[in-house]
């Protein structure tokens, strides 16, 4: 089987995708990924064939910034519910269809694998009759957001011919939901094609080891700090971070991103270390607690059992934080709200009140207890033989989860 997975280009839609392209690969199917060429170098390290597709995130942002007022509204949910799907469906899919078109002609994929926010590959596969999974990256987005951007996405479709439905595509054929029940949104209930299937990425990372600088940490608690690879340009955020834990009694591992500067945050104590980045995966094992923006990355923190302090800075990020604040495995600081005190006080809750970590503890059993990206491949490859939705919420997995 040929399977083509499509994504916006960036980590936080690629890596949760990852695990079941891995699966699908190690059952002997032949699997490419399709994304803006600028991040094609990114999959490849993973040994996955790139077809260049669409256009970079920030020409996404920069666009859509220039065509809708929503752009203009401060980061919210508000402003994530309705400019994202205007951006997603109005901008990031007519940059890629025509490109996605033209490689599925080409390349003739038995079947199309598109991460949840990437709208223009229902059009690819409606246009040649392939049916197509919708890869979750986390909690399902309000379905009132779907329904924006099949509005949005309505000229895109007519101009290639086909109806993607009321949801822009989403949820007509398999919804591969990586979400444990715990942390999931009530409207899940509502997506007949919801499977289950876990998406943790521990372990498949090439070659990543903890740096050596890390390697001897002194015996107390380690807290890892990270703002994700695109919204952590804000340097006050983690200058905040950095002053309200500097006179702490644990381990503090922040990493800035790459188009950060560590030396820009000056000399630190020898309990903070600075890096540009390290992989999450090599890390988590390692800590007691995260403070993350609340991305993609939460559902990898949380099966390992870590209490998370969520800063959110844009997208999904304020919809994550206040589903872990309800579900009591973390705590939240919205962006008006991030000073040094915060900061400290709010780690020191997580550190402290043990109700935190057992509740974190119950999300990383949930995950544990989900069918793994094997289970995954049995649903695609059904799929694929039977061409039609697949309904229902439970599949039991054909082996252990991965």
């Amino acid at each position: 089987m040929k399977v083509l997975c499509t994504c916006l280009p960036g980590s936080g839609h690629f890596l949760p995708m990852l695990p079941q392209a891995r699966a699908l690969a190690d059952a002997g199917h032949d699997v490419a990924f399709a994304t803006a060429g600028e991040f094609g170098p990114a999959i490849e390290k993973y040994g996955f064939a790139t077809f260049p597709a669409g256009v970079s995130l920030a020409e996404q942002l920069e666009e859509a910034g220039r065509t809708y007022p929503e752009a203009q509204l401060a980061p919210s949910q508000v402003r994530f519910e309705t400019f994202v799907p205007r951006m997603l469906a109005g901008v990031a899919a007519p940059s890629r269809a025509a490109a996605l078109v033209e490689i599925t002609g080409d390349w003739r994929p038995d079947l199309i694998v598109h991460d949840e926010t990437e709208f223009a590959a229902p059009i690819a596969a409606a246009r040649f009759g392939l049916p197509y999974a919708d890869q979750s990256v986390g909690i399902l987005r309000p379905l009132a957001m779907a329904r924006l951007a099949g509005q949005v996405l309505e000229p895109l479709a007519a101009e290639f011919g086909v109806d993607p439905g009321p949801f822009g595509g989403l949820f007509r054929y398999l919804y591969l939901d990586v979400c444990p029940p715990g942390l999931q949104s009530a409207e899940i209930d509502q997506i007949a094609v919801a499977h289950r299937v876990h998406n943790l990425t521990l372990g498949l990372t090439p070659g990543a080891e903890l740096p050596p600088s890390l390697a001897d940490l002194p015996d107390q608690p380690t807290v890892y700090v990270s703002l994700g690879t695109i919204f952590n340009r804000d340097k006050s955020i983690f200058e905040a971070i950095l002053a309200g834990l500097h006179d702490e009694p644990i381990n503090v591992i922040v990493t800035v991103g790459n188009n950060n500067d560590p030396a820009a945050f000056g000399p630190q104590p020898d309990h903070i270390k600075v890096e540009r980045f390290i992989p999450q995966a090599v890390l988590l094992p390692h800590c007691d607690a995260v403070i993350n923006q609340g991305g993609t990355a939460i559902l990898d923190i949380l099966g390992c059992g870590l209490p998370i302090l969520v800063l959110p800075q844009s997208a999904n990020q304020f919809h994550n934080a206040a589903a872990c604040v309800a579900r009591g495995v973390g705590r939240a600081l919205l962006p008006g709200e991030v000073t040094p005190g915060a900061v400290r006080d709010g780690l020191s809750a997580l550190l402290t009140a043990g109700s935190y970590r057992r509740r974190a503890q119950q999300i990383q059993a949930e995950l544990a207890a989900m069918p793994g990206p094997d289970a995954g491949v049995h649903l695609l490859e059904r799929l694929h033989q039977e061409k039609a939705p697949l309904r229902g919420t439970e599949t039991p997995a054909p082996g252990p989860g991965r």
